[in-house]
């Protein structure tokens, strides 16, 4: 029953939407059944204290005392309560976009010919839109549409003066052309994972009558990751970004940072280590601001990430606040292990080992690539350590998660060169100088290493 669609979604909802959902059910606007409100009730009380008893006859038995179980009729109870859910959270979406309330509001209004009505409602409307910091696709795109509530109002009453052409055209564009570019920007930054296909190279000129800064920005970025030598575009776009970030909302404004720090890690990954700084800077930003944030919670990655980058900046201090400040934010469900896996780390880079090992001991790695970091730092303490034996039975048992692992794409390589050579470093005699030379050499020119700094440190 807890597999259900019904029950995925009620455990989405937070506090606010469970109190509001509650209000939503007992309207007779929107609901009209006592055993929808039942389930309900039923259900989150079930979730919050003990989700593993969760079986369709308790529920049952709970909408309906004392009758016999029915499964057919508690099936058709779910997909009501589904239902009515579901409208609610479109009902709040709708809420949430007061521009597009304002909208609605007008297309009702000239539907019912109420003209001085629509008149007051649409300068109102035109007004909220205007006064909202936003100036992304989403704006312009019910800039458009607002424009064309006023466009078929005046042919309706057949006159021939007022009709905005000009300004839907020019919101119409722009939205598109926003839209273009986002994706344009997404579509590179693809590329360069998958490392296939061909760069685009699409002409995406505007009217001079375009919001500059957010055209600027999109095509800064589209140029660097198009080339990324061209980084004078990239500084271009952060700085516009960071300038600029209140005019995109939501998804927009995450992709934006997503795209800045994609360029920031290809550059990283080719050995420009000075954009660390770079990528930083951004994580601070989009924290500050919530970009970074995904349904109101911190993503696991960009937790990790952030230590990341900070740790190899030596910030520290700076750090080890973040773990804390920021872990209320991480979801309940990957809270502990992410805290303590980049906990684990910040003792590591101390290098406080001992505390290290035991909090890794504490983490359940269910995620793939945050598995491969966490057994990269046990190899790095058991060498460090000296613990060759511990490190030969870690290294097999290493190899063997890759040789599993099929969704890991490129990283497989790097890791298993990791291992290749980290056996090499072990049987390497500390006398033989040209096989030294000839280690150090394969390890600067191997064209996937994780690593490989570490790796050199042990060489020198």
């Amino acid at each position: 029953m807890r597999t259900s669609s019904l029950f995925r979604l009620i455990e989405k909802l937070d506090k606010k939407d469970i109190r509001e959902a509650r209000k939503w059910l007992a309207s007779p606007a929107h609901n009209l059944r006592a055993d929808v409100v039942a389930l309900f009730e039923f259900s989150i009380g079930r979730l919050a204290k003990s989700p593993d008893q969760l079986h369709k006859p308790v529920a049952f038995e709970a909408c309906y005392p004392g009758e016999p179980y029915n499964e057919a009729r508690l099936n058709h109870l779910m997909s009501w309560l589904l239902t009515a859910l579901r409208d609610y959270l479109a009902w709040r979406e709708w809420q949430s976009d007061e521009a597009g309330v304002g909208l609605l509001r007008c297309r009702a209004l000239r539907k019912l010919g109420l003209d001085d009505d629509f008149e007051k409602e649409w300068i109102q409307a035109k007004a909220t839109l205007e006064g909202q910091p936003f100036r992304d696709e989403h704006h312009h795109y019910l800039g458009h549409l607002l424009q064309r509530e006023r466009y078929e109002h005046v042919t309706l009453q057949r006159r021939t003066t007022g009709l905005p052409l000009s300004d839907m055209a020019i919101h119409a564009e722009t939205a598109y052309k926003l839209n273009r570019l986002r994706f344009e920007c997404s579509a590179e930054a693809a590329r360069a994972v998958s490392r296939s296909g061909e760069a685009g190279g699409n002409d995406l000129t505007v009217g001079t009558a375009a919001p500059k800064n957010t055209i600027l920005l999109y095509e800064n970025l589209l140029q660097a990751l198009r080339d990324p030598a061209q980084e004078q575009s990239f500084f271009e776009a952060k700085e516009l970004l960071a300038n600029n970030w209140q005019q995109f909302r939501g998804n927009e404004r995450r992709d934006l940072y997503l795209l800045a720090l994609n360029y920031c890690i290809r550059k990283i990954n080719g050995g420009q280590r000075a954009f660390i700084r770079d990528a930083f800077e951004l994580y601070r930003s989009g924290l500050e601001n919530r970009a970074l944030f995904e349904h109101g919670y911190l993503s696991q990655f960009t937790y990790k990430n952030t230590v990341t980058a900070g740790l190899n900046l030596r910030e520290f201090d700076w750090v080890r606040g973040f773990i804390e400040e920021y872990r209320p934010h991480l979801h309940p469900r990957e809270r502990n292990n992410a805290y303590c896996y980049n906990l684990a780390v910040w003792y590591f880079w101390q290098p406080d080992y001992d505390q290290a090992m035991i909090l890794l001991r504490e983490t359940d790695f269910a995620d793939p690539l945050t598995n491969l970091d966490a057994r990269s730092i046990l190899l790095r303490i058991y060498y460090e350590r000296g613990h060759h034996e511990a490190l030969e039975s870690h290294l097999d048992s290493f190899q063997t998660y890759l040789r599993r692992q099929k969704n890991i794409g490129y990283q497989r390589e790097n890791y298993l060169n990791l291992l290749r050579i980290t056996k090499k470093l072990l049987r390497l005699d500390a006398k033989d100088e040209s096989g030294k030379t000839a280690l150090r050499q394969e390890i600067a020119q191997a064209p996937a290493l994780a690593e490989r700094e570490w790796l050199l440190k042990q060489m020198a």
